[in-house]
């Protein structure tokens, strides 16, 4: 029987939190737009690289108890913590999108 992706998220960081075997593949920024749109993830992710996707950062403190897919934005340099950025800066900065599925 296979397994349904049913649990989809969205996470601050490349973290697997529970025991499996996870495969991760990089994305485009459209392709990880998409994923978005098309998956609806609940959002764990209080980074402001969430804009690039579509999203606001997270308020919530809510934590992450498993996932079936999880897409990761990763910086591809240093965000200064506590400070508002833009889009425009978010992209100038540099951000891989990460997919981070969990096999069967």
């Amino acid at each position: 029987m296979e397994r349904q992706m049913t649990n989809k998220v969205v996470l601050s960081t490349t973290l697997l939190i529970e025991e499996g075997t996870f495969e991760m593949k990089a994305l485009t920024i459209d392709e990880a737009t998409a994923w978005v749109r098309e998956n609806a993830p609940a959002n764990f992710c209080g980074h402001q690289t969430v804009k690039v996707v579509g999203l606001s950062p997270s308020e919530s403190r809510a934590q992450c108890s498993g996932f079936d897919q999880a897409l990761c934005l990763k910086p591809l340099g240093r965000l200064e913590f506590g400070k508002e950025y833009s889009l425009a800066e978010i992209l100038e900065v540099g951000v891989q999108p990460l997919l981070i599925t969990k096999l069967p």
